[in-house]
């Protein structure tokens, strides 16, 4: 007797693949039209710029975000524009910068290290905040901390000790820079207080006052301080929030100053912080850890 041969013919085989590859792939389409359509409108646009070989628009992050910069490099959240690796170091739990040369200020050509989160701020009321202990031995230093899309659009709070006359001086600025027609040079306005005049040390150059200058300047590196820039609707401002030593000008406790109110239409950049250093402070140096970043909803 003859057995006929079980095996599939070749032309047979073939058809089987091919129809189970059509299958797979018009599988593969619908699961990926499925995703499409649980996308976000932002999400959906991020892709297309990806397909397309464009940048992709930055995320809106979900709020509250926070970073404690924990391990021993920056996660993969921020970019670090204008980098110099000689003058800071991610070390668990904060960030250490120090600058020198006196050319560090968001709207200065070639400023380093601008610490740009990768998300574009949320349409809505927030806070913007940093933990950050400074050490202004420069007495020209800043803390920086805001939204920054390039030199000459950005808007900022600003912690700054600068000398004068009497000695260093602490100051809580906001500070708006941005092109307001595009045939004009870029238009920078603000508002600055200085501390020691008035609102926390009345008259530094007067008796005591100067001894208890020094030690909330010392205060600012042994319990630090939180900078805060906050939106509320068109207006942004400054805030800072520390806690003062016992002297003999003002009982130990916490303060909390503002500054008042910029005017910007919409959010716009990149929230981002930096370490700062005026042009007179030349070959002296300036070191700051910031310890926590966040963004919070306004309460």
């Amino acid at each position: 007797m003859h057995l006929k041969s079980t095996k599939t013919p070749r032309r047979l085989q073939r058809h089987v693949r091919a129809t189970a590859h059509a299958a797979l792939l018009s599988l593969s389409f619908c699961s990926a039209a499925l995703a499409q359509e649980t996308l976000s409108d932002a999400e959906k646009a991020r892709l297309a710029a990806s397909d397309e070989g464009a940048d992709m628009p930055l995320a809106i992050p979900t709020l509250p975000f926070g970073d404690t910069f924990e391990g021993s490099s920056l996660s993969a959240d921020w970019t670090v524009l204008n980098e110099n690796r000689d003058k800071y170091l991610p070390d668990n739990g904060a960030v250490f910068a120090l600058q020198t040369g006196g050319k560090a200020h968001p709207g200065g050509a070639g400023a380093e290290n601008i610490f740009a989160l990768n998300r574009t701020p949320p349409n809505e009321d927030f806070d913007i905040s940093l933990d950050v202990k400074f050490d202004p031995k420069s007495g020209y230093d800043d803390i920086w901390l805001g939204l920054w899309n390039d030199r000459d659009d950005y808007l900022a709070a600003n912690v700054s000790v600068h000398t004068n006359g009497c000695g260093p001086q602490l100051r809580l600025s906001v500070e708006n820079k941005r092109i307001l027609d595009d045939s004009a040079k870029p238009v920078t306005t603000g508002f600055s207080s200085n501390l020691f005049d008035g609102p926390l040390v009345k008259h530094i150059c007067g008796k005591g006052a100067r001894a208890a200058g020094d030690l909330v300047l010392a205060a600012l590196n042994q319990t630090g301080f939180t900078l805060t820039l906050s939106r509320r609707g068109m207006q942004y401002s400054a805030r800072i929030d520390f806690t003062v030593p016992q002297t003999d000008a003002f009982e130990a406790g916490p303060r909390s100053f503002s500054s008042r109110a910029v005017s910007r239409l919409a959010p716009f950049g990149q929230p981002f912080f930096m370490l700062g250093q005026a042009g007179k402070a030349k070959n002296g140096e300036t070191t700051a850890l910031f310890e926590e970043f966040s963004i919070t909803a306004a309460q």
